[in-house]
């Protein structure tokens, strides 16, 4: 073989090589069905939110785009596949602060940094934390609940859907900002139980989102005494917020979009932009506010991971305060 024949027969292996990346920058994107990861069973509130948004979803990007359950470990299960998988935006994740920030550091050994662990998207929808109590428990408003809390021997006993979660973080920053009392944390392995035993009077209270309680509270079978939000919500404006009664308590479920990490920058903008369109829709506006959920309509890559920076800010000193470290 001569020295030219040598450098041809280079200089296509290179090509060959270079191929794959070089196809993945000029490729037309998406080309092909994307997977959107939801790291929890089908049916819940996450289920339903993803199902609905990627119904929208694939109209926007033009391709099939599939919802695929991954439930297991609290959310983590799904939410470590994506972030394991190829960084070509065919695979995302549908998170909750369960499976993407509180999840990760309740964990003694986390699988995966909540800002840096994945290529954020688009925050979709927010929808806060509220508190209800018993009926039987004579409470009527948080300040009533804290004094009793501190009369109690042992203080009372209240539920959460499970530990370390953001319905359970938020009765312990509520403490914390109440000025501290005594209280004994159920968790359950769901919101459902919980709310049974709370309507049986066996806890005081219990915090949660307005979707498994609202519908309990208009019934008169609990009363959601606060919302943990900036403002009150459109769907309950006779409940006040934490901040009307002298506590600095604002709290979040905040649904989004993200990718693994070192996922291409323009094609996190290419999935933001049809994020944005479908959270504009007014369909899809209107089914997220009967469940009290705002959705999120200006959201970009950016934006969005510095939320979940402020989320990690927000609920890291809770944690390390409430001395929760799961295996």
């Amino acid at each position: 073989m001569d020295r030219r024949q040598f450098m041809r027969n280079s200089a296509a292996l290179t090509a060959a090589a270079a191929a794959p990346m070089g196809a993945l920058a000029q490729e037309t994107f998406p080309a092909r069905t994307i997977r959107v990861v939801v790291p929890f069973a089908p049916g819940g509130t996450t289920d339903v939110f993803a199902r609905l948004f990627t119904q929208h979803f694939t109209k926007f990007l033009g391709v099939p785009v599939i919802v695929d359950n991954k439930a297991g470990a609290g959310g983590l299960l799904g939410a470590t596949e994506v972030h394991k998988a190829a960084a070509d935006g065919y695979t995302l994740a549908f998170q909750s602060p369960t499976s993407g920030v509180t999840g990760p550091l309740t964990r003694r050994v986390p699988p995966f940094d909540p800002v840096k662990g994945f290529s954020h998207i688009s925050i979709l929808g927010i929808t806060p934390i509220v508190l209800a109590v018993s009926t039987q428990s004579g409470i009527t408003s948080l300040r009533d609940l804290v004094a009793k809390a501190r009369s109690t021997p042992g203080g009372l006993s209240f539920a959460t859907g499970g530990t370390g979660g953001g319905p359970h973080l938020s009765a312990e920053l509520f403490r914390t900002r109440a000025g501290g009392f005594e209280a004994v944390h159920v968790p359950y392995k769901g919101a459902a139980p919980a709310v049974q035993d709370l309507i049986g009077g066996r806890v005081a209270y219990m915090t949660d989102t307005f979707t498994p309680l609202l519908p309990l509270h208009k019934e008169g079978r609990i009363k959601i005494i606060s919302v943990f939000g900036a403002a009150r919500a459109e769907i309950a404006p006779d409940v006040p917020t934490a901040k009307e009664e002298g506590f600095d308590v604002v709290t979040r479920i905040a649904n989004y979009l993200c990718a693994p990490p070192g996922t291409p920058a323009a094609r996190l903008e290419v999935l933001s932009q049809a994020a944005r369109k479908v959270m504009a829709l007014d369909e899809v506006k209107e089914r997220l506010r009967t469940q009290a959920y705002v959705p999120v309509t200006d959201s970009t890559p950016a934006s969005a991971t510095r939320f979940i920076a402020d989320e990690v800010a927000l609920w890291a000193p809770v944690i390390r305060g409430a001395g929760i470290a799961l295996e």
